[in-house]
């Protein structure tokens, strides 16, 4: 039985938070359309996350991939299934691949950004004070069952304004919560040269000294 879903182009932003229960994100309603012939048709992986963090599957009204293959005809158009990877990826059924649309796939690559403004060492030291502020709980979600262990994290109502918290204000950004922890351990090891530089300094110096004394020791 032929069957309509919707398109699916990425699950989520990066770092949808908890993904026990989320469900897929779709955009755009799928369906046969008129400009496409099932011969125009094949079947093509989507971006999945932008930072891949573990499968948050099984997605309910989607099917588990089978002998689906990238290339293959498929009928029809928008038809889709879970290729259950890490990066939550799907297959969809459809007339272009949709990675290589304007906008298909999040990239990282500076060809593709804008108003690129690296942090310096007053901007990490700030990063890292901000990681070192975030409170750690642990709790359940309303829909969890009892005997389930607790889930440790933050919560985004104690730093709504974190880089951690994705735009949406509902979600945790994982992208952006690694990138704060890199900054920090930045931060942390710009200190550790410096105390470094300085034992060593105050080293050479009691060195040093202690040269002096004994020379002067040895003409007394």
């Amino acid at each position: 039985m032929h069957r309509t879903v919707l398109l699916f182009l990425t699950v989520c932003s990066i770092g949808c938070g908890d993904k026990d229960n989320d469900s897929a994100e779709s955009i755009g309603t799928s369906g046969t359309s008129g400009g496409s012939s099932t011969a125009d048709l094949a079947w093509y992986a989507t971006c999945g996350d932008p930072a891949c963090s573990g499968y948050s599957g099984p997605y309910e009204g989607v099917a588990t991939c089978t002998d689906q293959a990238e290339g293959v005809t498929c009928t029809p158009e928008g038809d889709t299934c879970d290729l259950q990877n890490d990066c939550n990826a799907f297959m969809v059924c459809a007339a272009e691949d949709p990675k290589a649309q304007p906008g298909g796939c999040p990239v990282s690559r500076r060809s593709t950004k804008t108003a690129i403004d690296y942090l310096d060492a007053t901007e990490r030291d700030a990063a890292r004070q901000r990681l070192l502020d975030t409170r750690l709980a642990t709790w359940r979600y309303r829909w969890d069952a009892p005997e389930r262990r607790p889930r440790l994290g933050f919560l985004i109502d104690d730093q709504p304004d974190s880089p951690a918290v994705a735009q949406d204000g509902q979600h945790v950004d994982l992208y952006g919560y690694t990138s704060l922890t890199v900054a920090a351990v930045q931060a942390q090891n710009e200190e550790l040269l410096q105390l470094r530089a300085e034992l060593a300094q105050t080293r050479a110096e009691l060195d040093a000294l202690k040269a002096a004394v004994e020379a002067l020791q040895a003409t007394e």
